[in-house]
């Protein structure tokens, strides 16, 4: 008798303990599963921020495309430096109007430093320490705001009567540009350069953009210097060919050669 009471003991316990870790093991998961559903209560998300990478293309809303060609920020005086090349036709002039993320209520100041057939040096001042992200617009200086007169446009009456006049916009939005200030070059110092400096600089990102250039039209005829040999080769094949051939099948095979020798 006392040995059976010693193993029910035994079968009692051991359950005991068996219950102890399952319901353990269900705490451990039910803590882990409430955790990850109200993670975002506490847990700090960050919105996405825009960033335009440098040598990337932009399409504007007019004619051509914007471009960053360099682009530096220098914390030493809270300003931001970028090369902008513009691809226009027209030749209104432009002019810039940027915000940072830190403080979107006001317009920073905007230096033009220098400007070149097409490109822009801009200085973008007064940043904040941590401005986060930047927008810098372009815009498009048509000419003098234009008055009309509305009665002049849409009655041909030589009556008289009230002015009625509407403003015409002087400027159009041509692109905006981002910048993300964690994935902005740093550099020490100001940054600040003379105007021939300024030039040289200019001199030597144009000098980089027509050996790149160049590099694609190399490759281009590579192309199609190889195209042509194929070509070549495939139109000396039909005219072996025409040899064995009947007049009706010489007459198809002509026409394809004449074909090949277009594209050549």
């Amino acid at each position: 008798m006392a040995f059976k009471k010693q193993f029910e003991d035994y079968r009692f316990n051991l359950n005991r303990n068996r219950s102890w870790k399952y319901t353990a093991m269900l705490i451990f998961f039910f803590i882990g599963f409430l955790s990850l559903l109200t993670s975002k209560f506490y847990l700090k998300t960050e919105d996405p921020l825009y960033h335009t990478n440098t040598y990337e293309a932009v399409s504007s809303n007019i004619t051509g495309t914007v471009t960053i060609e360099n682009r530096v920020y220098h914390p030493a005086n809270d300003s931001l430096d970028m090369v902008i090349k513009m691809d226009q036709t027209d030749e209104e002039e432009v002019s810039f109007v940027a915000q940072e993320k830190a403080n979107p209520s006001i317009k920073l100041p905007v230096h033009l430093l220098y400007e070149d057939d097409g490109y822009y040096v801009v200085r973008i001042s007064d940043l904040s320490p941590n401005w986060e992200a930047l927008a810098f617009d372009l815009y498009q200086e048509n000419e003098e705001k234009e008055t009309v007169n509305v009665d002049d446009v849409t009655s041909d009456s030589e009556t008289d009567s009230t002015d009625s006049t509407e403003e015409i916009d002087a400027h159009a939005l041509i692109t905006t540009l981002y910048s993300d200030q964690r994935k902005t070059k740093s550099e020490e110092g100001k940054g600040t350069k003379s105007k021939q400096e300024y030039a040289l600089l200019v001199n030597d990102l144009e000098k980089q953009f027509v050996k790149k250039k160049m590099k694609n039209y190399e490759k281009a005829i590579t192309v199609e210097a190889k195209h042509k040999r194929q070509t070549q080769q495939e139109m000396n094949e039909l005219q072996r060919d025409m040899k064995y051939q009947v007049d009706e099948e010489k007459a198809d095979t002509e026409s394809k050669i004449a074909m090949k020798k277009d594209a050549i």
